[in-house]
């Protein structure tokens, strides 16, 4: 198993969390369990969405979805990726003023990730609506 540098870093957090050096919110940019959704209930054809910011933070770097496209290159500085920061939520910039909204920045993102690990024979997330979306009650 090769570690990479935030693996590392993240560790390092998990066992000074654990031995109560640093605080455990200290060491999460974000809650582990967030509802996606478009931010209009009145409007929402389907339920908001249950993400696992957790588990996808055990599996990918904070670039591969976060994100400041300028001139087609990721230009978001890491650091600035933290709960309290308004600047960095999906809404900041895919709004209705948006060429690409919250709903389709977030299907093309999520989906978009999710058929890309498929293809590369791995183990990926859901694709359809209803795996998502699931009935409310």
């Amino acid at each position: 198993m090769t570690w990479n540098k935030r693996s590392l870093i993240w560790a390092a957090a998990a066992v000074l969390a654990i031995i109560g050096l640093i605080p455990v919110t200290a060491a999460l940019a974000q809650e582990e369990e967030m509802q996606l959704s478009n931010g209009n209930a009145e409007e929402a054809q389907r339920s908001p969405v249950a993400f696992s910011h957790d588990l996808h933070m055990g599996l990918y770097e904070c670039l591969a979805c976060h994100h400041d496209y300028q001139d087609g290159e990721n230009m978001l500085d890491e650091n600035t990726l933290e709960e309290d920061n308004p600047a960095i939520r999906c809404t900041n910039c895919h709004n209705d003023q948006a060429d690409l909204n919250l709903q389709k920045a977030f299907h093309r993102q999520c989906m978009g990730c999710h058929i890309e690990i498929r293809k590369s024979g791995q183990l990926s997330g859901p694709e359809m609506c209803g795996a998502c979306h699931r009935a409310e009650g």
